[in-house]
């Protein structure tokens, strides 16, 4: 959760959350009640004259903690405000150049900067902290694959540096290990969109304004498009395999989106597909590599367990489909790239 908390801070405002006391510890308990309380409230969006019901329990909830967001966003964009102008800005520095610019064509509020950044934090930490850990979980229990992995990195990279983004395109098993687990473990289970026109589903008509559901996880795990569809198997990425494919590629110029396949949609499809798609796999990708690059992993606390242990693989409640119990992995030192170097 730090990892890519401090990931998004850097994108947005040129900082690391954790050089600033507690900013991340903070914004990280924050979301995870956010997402909580969304959970309850957004499935309200498809009961009709019943979808107040949820703000009715948990509005006060809601804006208690709106109002912490609105307080630590507040702070965070008055300490960039101190730092004055600088030739190479960052995004928090365009949005408020927009702000403070009496003649831009697009007015935005202070309140409307703190709601985007909110969004960017949400989206950009904890779908991908939550797929970094399915991932590592699917790895640690199938040494083999890690393995695969391993030999893979050790191939393109050799002996003497870090993995790094860069190398991510030439590490295909890789991407095929991170693209599975986004199969089986979407962080978006289930889309909610309302209906623009009215249209036919499968013999339903749909009226204008209805929101409707969309259920990617049972899409992704459906027996009719996948073989085995329950099965943690990358090898149904690969090139050389007759399986359905992400849209996402990579080249020399990073993620690049193709023709959207509806059979695979971690990430939504269409014009409402996420945006941040592309950098959250650089991330997760580029992090996956480096922890299998540099540890082994001792499944449970120091002393706990021995490495033939399996982790737990039971789905908690949520909206961004997390883990029933925490990830405890111990890790082992196998390459230090820094000690290599010297």
């Amino acid at each position: 959760m730090k990892l890519t908390n401090n990931s998004t801070c850097k994108m947005v405002m040129s900082t690391s959350c954790s050089e600033n006391g507690d900013e991340a510890a903070r914004i990280g308990e924050m979301m995870m009640r956010t997402l909580g309380l969304a959970t309850k409230v957004s499935y309200g969006d498809v009961l009709g004259p019943l979808k107040r019901l949820g703000f009715w329990l948990y509005g006060k909830q809601l804006a208690e903690v709106s109002l912490e967001f609105d307080e630590l966003l507040e702070e965070m964009l008055k300490e960039h405000e101190k730092k004055g102008e600088r030739k190479e800005l960052d995004f928090m520095d365009l949005l408020l150049k927009v702000y403070q610019d009496d003649q831009a064509e697009l007015k935005i509020t202070r309140t409307q900067i703190k709601a985007f950044l909110l969004d960017l934090f949400i989206g950009g930490t904890i779908s991908s902290t939550e797929t970094m850990q399915w991932t590592m979980t699917e790895l640690i229990n199938h040494p083999d694959i890690f393995n695969k992995v391993r030999q893979e990195i050790k191939s393109v990279v050799g002996n003497s540096r870090l993995v790094g983004e860069t190398d991510i395109p030439n590490l295909p098993y890789l991407q095929a290990v991170v693209k599975e687990s986004l199969r089986l473990y979407p962080p978006s289970p289930v889309i909610i969109r309302k209906c623009r026109q009215n249209c036919k589903i499968k013999g339903f008509d749909i009226p204008q304004g209805v929101m409707v559901a969309t259920n990617v996880f049972a899409i992704m795990r459906d027996i009719e498009i996948w073989d085995s569809p329950n099965e943690f198997r990358p090898e149904r990425f690969l090139a050389s395999s007759n399986q359905v494919h992400d849209s996402v590629e990579y080249n020399d110029q990073g993620p690049q989106t193709n023709e959207q396949n509806f059979n695979y949609a971690p990430f939504g499809g269409g014009r409402r597909r996420c945006l941040g798609s592309a950098v959250a796999l650089i991330l997760v990708n580029t992090a996956i590599a480096t922890m299998v690059q540099c540890f082994d992993w001792k499944v449970g606390k120091k002393g706990d367990g021995d490495e033939a242990n399996k982790v737990n693989m039971e789905i908690g409640a949520g909206i961004s489909l997390p883990m029933a119990y925490p990830l405890e992995l111990l890790p082992i030192i196998h390459f230090n790239p820094f000690v290599s170097s010297i």
